[in-house]
């Protein structure tokens, strides 16, 4: 009975072990996980933060340019769309701001609740928003032209 002594505290100080080493590898691993979330989360931020300075940026470069249509239809007498080209870029330029101004959380609450109070609005102001992103890239100057085509055309072939 004395060898049995001995023996059965071995397996439960061996039992306890397992359990100490499965809570250790658990532990482990949460920490790992929470690691991992974290960086994935810093990660996520810091292309959000390089992507709403872009969008900000572009979004200042239209208001400036809308600033720009006013001051054509001012030029060409025409006071009514010189003030709403006026109107619209003096509310580009506060979204420019308000955009520099939030973070990821606050930019996706307010666009919630603006949603929730205005649906209608909201929806045409994105259609409209991108129809207006669109024509603007396409409009950039950071296309490059390509005279390759039209200047082949105008060179006759000479090899025959």
């Amino acid at each position: 009975m004395n060898d049995q002594g001995p023996h059965h505290d071995t397996t439960d100080h061996h039992t306890g072990h397992h359990h100490t080493d499965h809570e250790t590898l658990k532990q482990k691993g949460q920490q790992s996980a929470d690691e991992l979330k974290g960086a994935a989360r810093e990660q996520a931020e810091s292309v959000f933060e390089r992507q709403r300075e872009n969008a900000a940026n572009h979004t200042h470069t239209l208001g400036t340019v809308l600033k720009n249509a006013a001051d054509e239809f001012d030029r060409q007498q025409q006071p009514f769309c010189s003030e709403q080209a006026r109107k619209l870029a003096d509310q580009t330029e506060r979204f420019s701001q308000r955009m520099r101004d939030k973070d990821l959380h606050s930019l996706c609450r307010a666009a919630e609740d603006y949603g929730r109070r205005e649906p209608a609005m909201f929806i045409g102001g994105a259609i409209a928003a991108g129809f207006l992103v669109t024509r603007f890239l396409r409009s950039s100057p950071d296309k490059a032209p390509a005279p390759a085509a039209s200047s082949e055309a105008s060179v006759p072939d000479q090899t025959l």
